[in-house]
C-alpha cells in the first residue's frame, strides 16, 4: 500500500496500528517504511532514480518531466513551448548522465541538481562526449556554438531557477539513500509507504513527492506483482 499522508503523521500512525494487529494475517508481512522530509531522523531513505530501474532514457525524460512540471504548474498549459522543454530535456540528459556512468553511482535527484549549478561550459563538455546525449541536445549545442549567449542562459536559467528551490540537506539526504525500493508490491518484499507531506512546505515537497508518486505508479504495474491500493 501507498499512503500519501497530507498532514503527516494522522494516517500514517493508523495504518501502522493496523498493520501490527493484523501482522499474522499475512503470507508475507509487509515491511513499513516512511519518507518524511521535515524530520529525516524518523524517515528511511529512498533514491526514487535508482539506476536499476531506469533502461531507457526515455525514463529519464518522464522523471524530468515530472520534476519541472510540479514545480511549474502554468507550464502545464505551455507544454511544447521551448522555454519549456528546454530544461526538461537538459534536466533529462543529466539524470540519463548520471545513469550510465560509473554504473550510477551518483544517479540521485540530488546529484542531478548539484551538477546542473555547475559551470554551463563544463556541464555540456562532459555530456556531449557520450554520443546517446549529444544530438539530445542539439538545442544548447547550436546556442552555445552559435554564440546566442542570451538564449543559452535563458534555457539554463529554466531549469535552474526552480530546481534551486529543491536545494535542502534533509530532503537531499532522504533522496539518495537506498533503504527499501519502490516496487512496493513486490510479492516477495511487499511494502506499506507512507509519504509525509507539510501544507506550510508544499511547494517545494511537490516535485520530490509527484517523482516518488510517477515512479511507483509505474512499478507497480507488473505482471505477477500484488494488488497495491493509492491512499
Amino acid at each position: 500500500m501507498y499512503i500519501y499522508d497530507f498532514k503527516f503523521d494522522d494516517l500514517s500512525t493508523i495504518a501502522y496500528n493496523h498493520l501490527l494487529k493484523n501482522r499474522h494475517k499475512y503470507k508475507v508481512p509487509p515491511k513499513f517504511y516512511v519518507i518524511n522530509f521535515d524530520d529525516p531522523r524518523k524517515s528511511h531513505r529512498c533514491n526514487p532514480l535508482n539506476p536499476e530501474f531506469m533502461t531507457d532514457i526515455s525514463d529519464a525524460y518522464e522523471a524530468a518531466y515530472t520534476i519541472m512540471l510540479n514545480l511549474n504548474k502554468s507550464w502545464i498549459q505551455k507544454q511544447g513551448d521551448f522555454f519549456v522543454e528546454s530544461p526538461i530535456i537538459l534536466l533529462a540528459a543529466i539524470i540519463w548522465y548520471l545513469k550510465i556512468y560509473d554504473n550510477g553511482k551518483y544517479c540521485s535527484f540530488p546529484h542531478a541538481i548539484e551538477l546542473l549549478n555547475k559551470r554551463y561550459a563544463d556541464v555540456f563538455t562532459i555530456l556531449t562526449s557520450y554520443p546517446e546525449l549529444e544530438n539530445y541536445l542539439s538545442p544548447f549545442m547550436d546556442a552555445w556554438q552559435g554564440g546566442a549567449q542570451d538564449q543559452l542562459q535563458g534555457q539554463i536559467a529554466s531549469a535552474k531557477i526552480p530546481l534551486s528551490r529543491m536545494i535542502s540537506p534533509q530532503l537531499y539526504w532522504v533522496m539518495t539513500g537506498d533503504d527499501f525500493s519502490l516496487d512496493i508490491n513486490n510479492p516477495k518484499e511487499p511494502k506499506i509507504l507512507c509519504v509525509g507531506n507539510n501544507p506550510d512546505r508544499q511547494n517545494i515537497y511537490s516535485a520530490a513527492l509527484g517523482l516518488y508518486n510517477s515512479r511507483i505508479v509505474k512499478l507497480i504495474n507488473k505482471k505477477d506483482s500484488l494488488k497495491a491500493p493509492l491512499s
